[in-house]
């Protein structure tokens, strides 16, 4: 439900916070069901990654790479200690 959210926020122009101040769960409910049963929100990435992969492809030979090596986003943490390594793994990235 919260990955929804953050989508349907971006897809809007607004933050989660805006999101849920000015719609109602009923309108949310239907905008669930329309992204489920009609049209999905669009996803940039996975666009970009397609198209890298497509390009890619005629001079890859039989080694072509998949859209979702294209994708620079992490699988999330699965587990509440992988959450806090995962906070200090960026902590340290961005020298803290």
């Amino acid at each position: 439900m919260r990955r929804f959210l953050f989508a349907l926020a971006g897809h809007l122009g607004m933050t989660v916070g805006e999101l849920c101040s000015r719609m109602d769960s009923r309108e949310l409910s239907e905008w669930m069901a329309y992204t489920r049963y009609f049209q999905a929100l669009p996803d940039p990435w996975a666009q970009t990654g397609l198209l890298a992969s497509v390009t890619l492809a005629p001079h890859s030979g039989d080694k072509t790479p998949k859209p979702k090596a294209f994708i620079p986003v992490e699988n999330p943490p699965q587990h509440e200690s992988q959450d806090y390594a995962a906070l200090i793994r960026l902590k340290e990235e961005l020298g803290g």
